[in-house]
């Protein structure tokens, strides 16, 4: 933090004659050495339009155009303003940050990978936001939705996208199926469906983030969790060894090639009729209605019947502000602006139903607006917001499965990057299952082995380290 104090010229002068004293000194007696990086932007010295960086991957043409006509908007309110939209994709967004961060650019706001996010507020690279929330108001936020880490605010929700499953029921009538309630049903018709070069299940299987997370939903629904709340191991129990076993046996129902599918390739698959169920968010609804809305009449979407326990992945969209941004109260004025209101509401309707609004008194808002896929699909969205607080995500909630069932932690484990992330412990586990390279038990024990080593490494590098109490209620 850069602070600003009022100095006599007198003491001005007597301090730049000791700077320059002292640098003299050293230039005299240090070995030369690289200077060090910055990691702060200096601050603005000449007048000028006031330029926030807006970095984003929410790169659809239609949330580009609304992204671009909202903060036109804002502009024309604020002239002085200049917000600088910068793109990048999901795939390339941390190492971008990271880039620019090393490199001392100025980051302003961006949208913040979840395995960063404690990392990041632990090392001082975010701004606190509480006082954004409070002028939102907090009470209106979804339960879990904001990130707080050490007793403040770090990121703020714009969306949630909640995954459920999608099911061809035109597929499974033919075959005298009905929709599955259960996992046996469900894995019945996947076996079943799996015929005339039609799978049953689309299911990424690359070493990526989509892999873990589609995973994380069969390791959830059947009892199993990574760590308990506390910062345990808790992936060694039998629960996660019969979740990892049942990806496995689903994955054999998946079309060629799924080794190295991320998030796009479901959408694809799904929508040309090479299988004949995915799970996903409800982007896929919205880009089966722009690309095949033949079937959209053919299409059923339901809670995904993986296990006994109603658990699914929900992924926060979040954005954050860089602690060393050159103009904090400008970039928290126009977040605040942009994440309230008819703003949010506009924003989050440019993929209805895949991009859920975090608040409360947004949700309604978004049922009831005159747009033709919201007036034909409403119940589709309504799902999705009504299984928000059923939703969970690895790296974001640390034990959330606990001998009563799921309860939603609300503490992000600290190790988060080098398990969940791309080539990390629980994707390398999965593409060695799938690829062949070792069977289902061979791989969860040694993916066991690691995460273990990852966690005591992480601790005893961080003596000091204490988790937070564990939730006692359902939220």
């Amino acid at each position: 933090m850069i602070i600003r104090r009022a100095f006599s010229q007198e003491r001005i002068l007597l301090w730049l004659s000791c700077m320059l004293t002292l640098l003299f000194l050293l230039a005299c007696t240090a070995p030369e050495t690289p200077a060090p990086t910055p990691t702060t932007p200096p601050e603005p010295t000449i007048d000028g339009p006031v330029v926030i960086p807006f970095f984003t991957t929410e790169s659809d043409p239609k949330q580009i155009q609304v992204l671009q006509e909202l903060i036109a908007e804002y502009q024309n309110l604020n002239p002085d303003i200049e917000i600088d939209i910068i793109l990048a994709s999901p795939a390339s967004r941390e190492r971008r940050l990271l880039t620019a961060l090393a490199s001392g650019a100025d980051l302003g706001i961006f949208e913040i990978e979840p395995t960063l996010m404690t990392e990041w507020a632990d090392s001082g690279y975010l701004l606190p936001l509480d006082d954004v929330v409070v002028d939102i108001g907090e009470d209106d936020y979804v339960a879990g939705s904001l990130f707080r880490h050490g007793g403040q605010v770090y990121a703020i929700p714009y969306a949630t996208s909640v995954y459920g499953l999608w099911v061809r029921t035109d597929l499974l009538a033919r075959e005298g199926l009905s929709l599955p309630k259960d996992y046996d049903a469900f894995y019945r018709a996947i076996q079943q469906l799996t015929h005339n070069e039609v799978y049953g299940i689309a299911l990424p299987g690359g070493q990526n983030i989509a892999s873990v997370n589609y995973f994380s939903i069969f390791l959830w629904q059947n009892g199993g969790d990574y760590f308990t709340c506390d910062g345990e191991l808790a992936f060694d129990s039998p629960q996660a060894l019969n979740a990892v076993e049942k990806w496995a046996a689903v994955t054999r129902y998946a079309p060629p090639g799924f080794t190295v599918w991320g998030y796009r390739e479901q959408i694809d698959a799904f929508l040309r009729g090479r299988v004949a169920m995915a799970i996903y968010a409800g982007r896929l609804g919205v880009t089966m209605a722009e690309q095949a809305p033949e079937l959209e009449e053919r299409v059923a979407l339901i809670f995904p019947p993986l296990g006994p326990e109603q658990v699914t992945l929900g992924v926060w969209s979040r954005f954050a502000i860089a602690a060393g941004t050159r103009y904090k109260k400008e970039a928290k004025a126009f977040l605040k602006w942009l994440l309230q209101g008819d703003r949010l509401l506009r924003y989050t309707a440019t993929v209805p139903g895949h991009m859920i609004p975090p608040l409360h008194s947004v949700q309604p808002k978004l049922l009831a607006m005159d747009d033709p896929y919201v007036m034909r699909h409403a119940d589709w969205i309504q799902q999705f917001q009504q299984w928000v607080p059923r939703t969970n995500h690895p790296a974001m909630n640390m034990g959330s499965m606990t001998e009563h069932g799921f309860i939603r932690s609300s503490t992000a484990p600290p190790w988060a990057p080098e398990v969940f992330g791309v080539g990390g412990v629980v994707d390398t586990m999965l593409q060695e299952i799938s690829l062949g390279q070792a069977p289902p038990d061979q791989a969860w024990r040694s993916a066991v082995d690691r995460m273990d080593e990852v966690i005591e490494n992480w601790k005893s590098q961080h003596p000091e380290w204490r988790p937070p109490p564990c939730p006692s209620d359902r939220r």
